[in-house]
């Protein structure tokens, strides 16, 4: 298909507006899809929550950067173009920039010297925050140009390279012409999984083999729902066998490796027959590979992100992931009155409904008093949005928090909820808490590849189960 991506340019306005354009020209040039703020409707949403959505709704981020930072959000205090620029490293949108060179804003200013080009000409001039920021830039995909017709020329082939690299590295969604629109049902899941079932009927399969792969479709497919095959990418089916291992049972650890080998074939027949053009599975390691070294924290980082986060909300989001090993689902849903102040323990809600107790550590409950003492909202989420109205926080936006502080924290490489969790299991094992107990505060369900006995921990319990409280 002739996939054509969504480009959002992101700028300083008023002094970059030539620029803006020259780079729309390469963007179309290569037939793509120019998106930026010019474009924007009013609504009643704020001009942040707005970008963010365009954003989201992108598959790459150009930045233009000449010599100032420009406008600043109130409560961030960074730029808007940083923190688009940010939002979108945050959120895995490929970004590349194009700088302007100390000769083209030299030309640029002589050519018309009433036009604010550098950061110095402004009031309140934010000096060094965009020199960290022009470093930052430099850091990744970046090129500098002396002239305003260098720059539809790079966006062109920054693009031709992304889309070269579109199938091994990025698997954009991207767009498509109307006449090449996914047909609902070529793309159906319970069609293709039951032209591949007759297909393996036909060569011989036994039925108990068909049943097996049938019961495994049917989880992937369920997980899939609201997707179709040709959308699915690499770090999808990541999340997909995180969930398999999580919540299925599983007879034994070589299990995963057999279902990666069952839903690769499912894949591998859907690029014969031009289904799709990339196997996401292919590209994920062998289960044991994948699984063989945790991600967890030490305790030097987890000092550090305790002194990086940036305010109270953040602070005790960071504490109850170390003490409870809680997955998004979870934290997001934990309503005031889940928590116990007498047990010093949380109730914690799975995506489907399942309910475990978690216990505090010392650190957790002093953040999370100071957290709700310092609100004057009546909502009953333990967790809100920083802006009005108060609602609740969504997963995603919990997320985006871990990031942010691990970037502050300069941990140096990616850190998501999960490193939490690994880390919460670690340390009560090195600590020297029975495996069955472990299993039973992070919400496993009894099965026989689980620990013998399983324990059932209440808040009224635990304590006579852990016999002391934790502290990390």
């Amino acid at each position: 298909m002739d996939k054509k991506l969504q480009v959002f340019v992101s700028s300083t306005y008023k002094d970059l507006k030539n620029e803006r354009q020259k780079a729309v020209e390469g963007i179309l040039k290569a037939r793509h899809i120019p998106a930026g703020m010019e474009l924007f409707i009013p609504t009643d949403k704020t001009q942040w929550e707005i970008i963010q959505e365009w954003i989201k709704d992108s598959d790459v981020l150009l930045l233009i950067l000449g010599g100032r930072y420009g406008s600043v959000e109130p409560n961030s205090q960074k730029s808007y173009t940083q923190l688009e620029y940010e939002f979108a490293l945050a959120n895995d949108i490929p970004v590349f920039s194009i700088v302007l060179n100390d000769q083209f804003l030299a030309n640029k200013k002589s050519a018309d010297i009433s036009v604010q080009i550098y950061e110095y000409e402004i009031e309140n001039a934010a000096i060094e925050q965009y020199k960290e920021f022009k470093n930052k830039v430099f850091s990744n995909y970046a090129q500098s140009v002396e002239t305003i017709d260098q720059i539809s020329t790079e966006v062109t082939l920054a693009l031709q390279n992304f889309i070269a690299r579109d199938s091994s590295d990025y698997q954009f969604r991207g767009w498509i012409r109307g006449v090449e629109k996914l047909d609902p049902i070529k793309y159906s899941w319970e069609r293709n999984i039951n032209r591949y079932l007759d297909e393996k009927k036909r060569k011989g399969r036994t039925q108990v083999t068909i049943d097996s792969y049938t019961g495994d479709f049917k989880i992937l497919s369920n997980f899939f729902k609201d997707k179709n095959a040709w959308d699915i990418n690499i770090e999808d089916m990541r999340k997909f066998f995180i969930y398999r291992e999580d919540n299925y049972p599983l007879k034994e650890r070589s299990s995963l490796e057999k279902i990666r080998g069952v839903i690769n074939g499912l894949f591998e027949w859907m690029v014969k027959e031009k289904i799709i053009d990339l196997n996401p599975v292919k590209e994920i390691d062998s289960y044991y590979y994948y699984r063989k070294e945790k991600d967890i924290l030490t305790e030097a980082e987890i000092q550090r992100l305790r002194k990086e986060g940036a305010n109270l909300r953040d602070r005790a989001i960071i504490e109850i992931l170390l003490s409870t090993g809680c997955h998004l689902s979870e934290i997001s849903k934990i309503d005031r009155k889940d928590i116990d102040w007498v047990n010093n323990t949380v109730s914690l809600t799975s995506s489907k409904g399942d309910k475990r107790i978690g216990f505090l550590t010392e650190q957790a409950e002093k953040s999370i008093k100071q957290y709700i003492q310092s609100r004057n909202d009546q909502v009953n989420f333990l967790l809100v949005t920083e802006r009005r109205p108060y609602r609740e926080i969504s997963p995603d936006a919990i997320a985006m928090v871990v990031r942010k502080v691990a970037n502050k924290a300069a941990l140096n490489r990616p850190i998501s909820p999960r490193t939490f969790r690994n880390t919460y299991a670690t340390i009560l094992e090195e600590q020297g808490y029975p495996l069955n107990i472990i299993e039973s505060l992070l919400g496993y369900h009894p099965r026989k590849n689980r620990a013998e006995v399983y324990v059932k921990i209440t808040s009224r319990n635990i304590w006579n189960v852990l016999k002391k409280r934790p502290d990390f």
